[in-house]
């Protein structure tokens, strides 16, 4: 499986993903530096997601989501384009995917 490159958009390289993508709509929080920042969580799996944020982030900065519903998960940034990143989560995805699967599911 070859990573996908830091330019391109998740869809064009989803055959690379190893977990099933659901897409939600719900907000979020990101913190990064000690400063929380609000942001809209467009979509999880159990080894990351994608989001559409207010302000850029970097290529490989680490990051906290907390999503009120599900908790906070640690968290590099994978790519980033315009007002979308996306996070690959740092933790297991064992501990990631029952939280966020539920989220998906159930809203």
């Amino acid at each position: 499986m070859s990573p996908c490159s830091p330019g391109q958009k998740p869809p064009s390289c989803s055959e690379n993903r190893g977990y099933v993508r659901r897409d939600v709509l719900v907000a979020g929080r990101l913190e990064c530096g000690g400063i929380w920042t609000a942001c809209e969580v467009l979509n999880v799996s159990a080894g990351g997601a994608r989001l559409r944020v207010p302000i850029p982030y970097g290529l490989g900065e680490r990051l906290c989501l907390d999503i009120e519903s599900c908790g906070r998960f640690a968290a590099v940034v994978a790519w980033a384009r315009g007002d979308e990143v996306g996070l690959k989560f740092s933790c297991d995805p064992a501990q990631t995917a029952e939280a966020l699967i539920a989220l998906a599911t159930y809203g």
